[in-house]
């Protein structure tokens, strides 16, 4: 017959080893953080001002049984809650109801896990982060002289105005 099992020192054993686990969990889950805040620090400073996500992993139903659902894991650079930064969020929706359910975290504030696979995408978010900086500068250039047309053309129109606030005669200016 087996000898019984002493519930108060297994459970006592547990705890202590608990505590050891959550110390050393939580120190290096705070290099980590301090990691992505450094890199995090970096493009803000860059002002980039685009959004851009990479999938970490993801999937879908099959849709012959029927299952029309999507699901994705991401980590981008994007404005939340006021301020950019290096996100993470998971996506889950239905293709054939076009509704998605989004829930969004800073880095450092989405569950470990997700920021443990995370991680390996780090490189692919930059490389992306310049593609599509890259991308938009083009794509403003291509819109530039529209703008400047527009701005000249509002500024002729305005300039009688400007003139009658300062009281200058028409024929005055030549």
């Amino acid at each position: 017959m087996p000898e019984p099992v002493n519930i108060s020192e297994v459970v006592t054993s547990f705890y202590s080893d608990l505590k050891t686990v959550s110390a050393e969990l939580n120190s290096v889950s705070d290099e980590l953080g301090k990691s992505v805040n450094g890199i995090d620090s970096i493009l803000r400073n860059f002002n980039l001002g685009i959004e851009v996500w990479v999938k970490i992993r993801g999937g879908s139903g099959d849709p012959e049984q029927g299952d029309f659902s999507y699901w994705s894991e991401d980590i981008g650079y994007a404005k939340y809650r006021s301020r950019w930064g290096i996100c993470l969020r998971e996506v889950r929706g239905e293709q054939s109801s076009d509704t998605e359910e989004v829930e969004q975290w800073y880095f450092n504030d989405a569950p470990r896990a997700l920021r443990l696979r995370a991680i390996d995408c780090l490189v692919q978010l930059l490389q992306k982060l310049i593609e599509e900086g890259r991308a938009t500068t083009e794509k403003i250039r291509e819109k530039l002289s529209d703008a400047e047309t527009v701005a000249a053309a509002l500024s002729k129109a305005a300039l009688p105005i400007r003139r009658a606030r300062l009281n200058i005669p028409t024929e005055e200016v030549k």
